[in-house]
């Protein structure tokens, strides 16, 4: 990724730190992460640093606000084959060990949760470093495991970029009209829309043909309206998320009678209530975020794009 500078309407590349590794060691990394992860990773709270559970002692441990979930962060200084080995093993520590990742969050935070308030089908691996080998962006890709890979890098004068490698497979969605068409990432995991709308998972998540019919129609129309979003279905609910950082931008759920969409935000003054935006923080609900909306049919779609928008806006710049 070329970085520049705009001066009198020239551009000027910066350039990277010649002769010298970006940084010197894996705790320069982690330090400025650690220390600035509201601003890399808005929703993220940051919560210890080399916590040991077990054998394994992950870098850093974060909570996401917005998805209710842990979040792990370990940071590369070189080449390191063993990374979503790694991944897979750190995955598979925060689903054994929620009670530890629990006791840990009220012991810091002195906030009282139980293992029902954490979204554990939103936990994150997250790996950061200054280079990533091809092997490992093309195990990334075919991964179905929630990990993530950013490449950071340091240039003159101190400029720091932190940037998302492509993960999960992609699959083009078809729009009718003279639009370019855009493309919307599926995460590959264990959740099948289909399954999911007939109620394999939950039979309060089945839906009649036109709930189904109105489930698949909005996710064409949100990932044909917005650029640098994926979709996951999990299994109680599915969502849409940046591409860059992983925040959630909205969540939709199905039921017998209609569709309830969540916007994924906890600001709230971001989003201005109505008839059609309700606030949903003390109610319990499958999906993230503190508003919603009731849709019935494909003008309540239209009305609710441009709160999608607002969220989307607020997050992706």
């Amino acid at each position: 990724m070329k970085v520049f500078q705009e001066k009198s309407g020239n551009l000027i590349e910066f350039k990277g730190i010649s002769g010298k590794k970006d940084f010197d060691y894996e705790k320069q990394i982690q330090k400025l992460i650690e220390n600035n992860l509201s601003s890399v990773f808005p929703s993220l709270e940051f919560i210890t640093t080399e916590y040991r559970i077990d054998n394994l002692r992950p870098d850093s441990i974060a909570f996401d606000t917005e998805t209710k979930a842990f979040v792990i962060i370990e940071y590369k200084n070189v080449k390191h084959r063993g990374v979503l080995d790694q991944g897979m093993s750190y995955y598979q520590l925060l689903q054994e060990k929620k009670e530890n990742f629990i006791l840990l969050y009220q012991k810091i935070k002195g906030k009282l949760v139980s293992v029902d308030d954490i979204n554990w089908d939103e936990t994150r691996i997250i790996f950061i470093s200054p280079i990533f080998d091809e092997h490992q962006r093309r195990a990334n890709l075919s991964s179905s495991l929630p990990i993530e890979l950013y490449e950071i890098k340091k240039y003159e004068n101190d400029i720091i970029t932190l940037n998302r490698l492509e993960s999960g497979s992609k699959s083009s969605v078809s729009k009718n009209g003279s639009k370019p068409e855009k493309k919307m990432s599926i995460s590959l995991d264990e959740y099948d829309i289909d399954d999911y709308l007939n109620g394999k998972y939950d039979r309060r998540c089945e839906g009649t043909e036109e709930i189904k019919r109105l489930y698949k129609k909005m996710l064409d129309i949100i990932s044909n309206s917005f650029e640098n979003l994926e979709f996951r279905q999990r299994k109680f609910y599915g969502g849409f998320y940046s591409t860059q950082d992983g925040s959630a931008i909205c969540s939709l759920v199905s039921s017998k009678e209609r569709l309830n969409l969540f916007y994924s935000t906890t600001k709230k003054d971001l989003i201005h209530l109505s008839d059609f935006v309700r606030d949903e923080s003390t109610k319990g609900h499958w999906g993230n975020g503190n508003f919603g909306s009731v849709i019935l049919n494909e003008n309540d779609i239209k009305k609710a794009l441009p709160i999608i928008e607002i969220v989307y806006s607020d997050k992706i710049s």
